[in-house]
């Protein structure tokens, strides 16, 4: 514990600007993906395609209808983003120590799980509030973020507020996983193909959002099962057998499967692949962009 302490003082410079970095990061990635996350989440709780979701979103509720559950993200994904990258930066610099090394791909999805799985403690919450707010269309239920909250908890309790968290650790454990490896994979080699030892502009760009294509296809089921449970009302919690190991993932995958085959937990993939690479390419691009500034700040001051 000492030693994590001390690491911790000796390196508090990297670590905030590995949070402020990642902050950045997860607003641009937030602004960016929005307004596709809420197709994505509509597609997962109906048999609606892309295009009569899209429609129906613009007729009923008009272009405002794409950001609705924005303003709670918005604010907190810039920290669950900054925990991300810092844990990952924090568990990188545990495997290298002092050397010079080079991580393997395998050590890198290893410090990726873990940021990941500590970043599921704040995004689960999150995403519950978010997915809560997307769903209203006509009927408001919940008049903003705090007020979901609250009646969540005052309806349920606190323990609802983490509803969907075993599917959200197996989401953020396989996705971030595979992201960080699949972007410093593409990275490399991307530098060699181009015979250059610092990625341009447009390595960075391609690798992140190719990470983002491999982090959402490899945590798409997961994310499903985690909306559906998310979104369903007390009344209809009876559905799905919530047991204290699982919350009731087991029994929502398999009555999903059952009932409306295997296609049915990949509703809404199309679109959040189209997504996933454009906002992790401007994420992970505003990432590498603000660590770089801020270093050259600290540097100069």
């Amino acid at each position: 514990m000492s030693d994590f302490i001390q690491w911790t003082y000796d390196n508090r410079i990297q670590i905030s600007i590995d949070l402020a970095a990642g902050s950045i990061s997860g607003i641009a990635n937030c602004i960016s993906s929005h307004p596709l996350d809420t197709v994505k989440v509509r597609m997962q709780m109906s048999n609606d395609g892309v295009h009569s979701t899209l429609k129906k979103i613009v007729q009923n509720e008009g272009t405002r209808g794409f950001y609705k559950g924005m303003s709670f993200p918005i604010l907190s994904i810039p920290i669950t983003n900054a925990i991300v990258f810092s844990v990952y930066e924090f568990w990188k610099s545990f495997f290298i120590g002092n050397s010079n090394k080079q991580l393997t791909y395998f050590q890198t999805a290893i410090c990726g799980s873990i940021a990941g799985s500590s970043a599921a403690f704040f995004s689960c919450p999150i995403e519950l509030t978010k997915c809560k707010l997307q769903m209203q269309s006509t009927d408001k239920i919940y008049k903003n973020p705090i007020d979901c909250i609250s009646q969540i908890y005052q309806k349920e309790g606190f323990k609802s507020l983490f509803r969907g968290m075993c599917a959200t650790q197996q989401r953020e454990i396989l996705g971030y996983s595979t992201q960080f490896a699949v972007y410093e994979l593409i990275k490399d080699f991307l530098c060699n193909l181009s015979q250059k030892a610092e990625p341009s502009t447009a390595n960075l760009l391609i690798s992140g959002g190719l990470a983002g294509v491999s982090c959402w296809t490899i945590g798409y089921p997961q994310d499903t099962i985690k909306t559906i449970l998310q979104c369903q009302q007390p009344s209809d919690q009876t559905l799905y057998k919530v047991r204290f190991y699982d919350g009731g993932f087991l029994d929502c995958l398999r009555k999903k499967i059952i009932s409306e085959g295997i296609g049915s937990i990949w509703k809404g993939y199309s679109v959040c692949i189209l997504r996933s690479f454009y906002a992790n390419a401007i994420g992970f691009y505003a990432y590498e962009l603000a660590k770089e500034n801020f270093t050259s700040l600290y540097q100069i001051y």
